[in-house]
Parts: structure tokens; C-alpha cells; sequence
């Protein structure tokens, strides 16, 4: 919430900061209505101003379009937009929160394709990597998941539930020691419901 906030807020002082043209008033309007909580109105505002001339580029303007539907828990339509930003501009981050979002409509082979193209764009960050190998974990690949998890602990090595989620996948292959010496990363780094995946792993080598 409070990222959405600063994101709009930058985008507002771009506003007053450019040479001014007619859709930028507009756009001006549905942040305000933004953040006022009048998404209805913003909504309406941010779509008048894709027919209007903007310093706005279009792929920005459906970002706001999205980040309003997700507030809303309106996946299905954010994810429309979300497409339409990454398809206009591909950009890591937004094909991240693009897959994400199909994983939670249980969209997953688009989720696979959209953390792909994020890994392509930058193979060296993690996050799409961490988000791509628990979507493998979560199907059962445990082969997938541990290249892609162990590849993103690597750029990422103090996200504690990157090594959470590798344990899980280690111990789902049977190697314990592997298994157990990530879990004791994890824990150092202090992961958030690390029984949770603990009691995960028992059950896969029960399997």
C-alpha cells in the first residue's frame, strides 16, 4: 500500500515537472481521485486520458489502471493491463507482479511465461527466479524448482524464504543434508513461518 502510494506520488510531481499537455491535467485528477479512494472516478480519468495527448506514456497509464484493480482485488481486470504495460514495455518488475498475478487466477503456464521473460530481461536478479521455482515446488517439479531457487539464493542470498522454499524442494528430492543446512539458513535470517515449511518437507519425504 504504502509503494503504491510513493508511485503515484512520484508520477504526480512528473506532472508539474514536464512541459504540460492536455492529458497530463487529466491524469492529475485521477491520482487525486486515487487518493481520495475514488477508484470508480480515477478509473474513468486514467481511460479519458489514454484517448488524449500525455507525457504519460500509454504502458504507464495502464499500470495505474492495474495497481487500481488490484487494490480493488479485481484480478481479472488487472491482469489485463498488467499484460498490456509488459506487452508495450517489458519491464522486470512488472512481468513479476504480471506472474504473480496469474498464479493467484491459477493461470500458471502464463505465470511461467511471464517470469521467463523477466529472467530474460535480467538473469541475474532473483526475484523472478525465487517466484518462478516456487511456482515448480507448488506443481511438484522439484527439479525446476531447485535450478531456479538455487539460482536465485545465489543473486539473493539473504531473502530467508528463498532458502526456505529450497529446503522444501531439496528435502522433496530426498537430500536431507542439503535440506537441512538451507532450513539453517533460513532460520538465521529469521524466515517468517519457518515451521510452516518444516512440517511442508516432512511431509514430501514421507511421500
Amino acid at each position: 500500500m504504502k509503494k503504491i502510494s510513493v508511485f503515484f506520488t512520484v508520477s504526480f510531481l512528473f506532472l508539474f515537472l514536464s512541459c504540460s499537455k492536455p492529458g497530463d491535467l487529466t491524469i492529475g485528477r485521477a491520482m487525486k481521485a486515487y487518493q481520495s479512494q475514488n477508484y470508480e472516478e480515477a478509473l474513468n480519468l486514467f481511460n479519458t486520458a489514454l484517448e488524449e495527448e500525455t507525457n504519460y506514456s500509454p504502458e504507464l497509464i495502464y499500470n495505474f489502471i492495474a495497481t487500481i484493480y488490484l487494490q480493488e482485488d479485481d484480478l481479472e481486470n488487472a491482469v489485463i493491463y498488467q499484460a498490456k504495460s509488459c506487452e508495450l514495455h517489458p519491464d522486470y518488475r512488472n512481468l513479476v507482479s504480471l506472474g504473480m498475478t496469474y498464479h493467484l487466477l491459477k493461470r500458471d503456464d502464463d505465470a511461467v511465461l511471464a517470469y521467463k521473460k523477466a529472467v530474460e530481461l535480467n538473469p541475474e536478479k532473483g526475484e523472478a527466479l525465487a517466484s518462478l521455482g516456487a511456482l515448480y515446488l507448488g506443481q511438484g517439479k522439484y527439479t525446476e524448482a531447485v535450478e531456479n531457487l538455487k539460482k536465485a539464493a545465489e543473486y539473493e542470498p539473504k531473502i530467508a524464504v528463498i532458502h526456505a522454499n529450497l529446503a522444501v524442494a531439496y528435502a522433496a528430492q530426498g537430500k536431507t543434508e542439503e535440506s537441512e543446512a538451507e532450513f539453517k539458513r533460513a532460520e538465521e535470517l529469521k524466515c517468517k513461518d519457518l515451521e510452516e515449511f518444516r512440517e511442508r518437507a516432512t511431509s514430501m519425504q514421507k511421500q
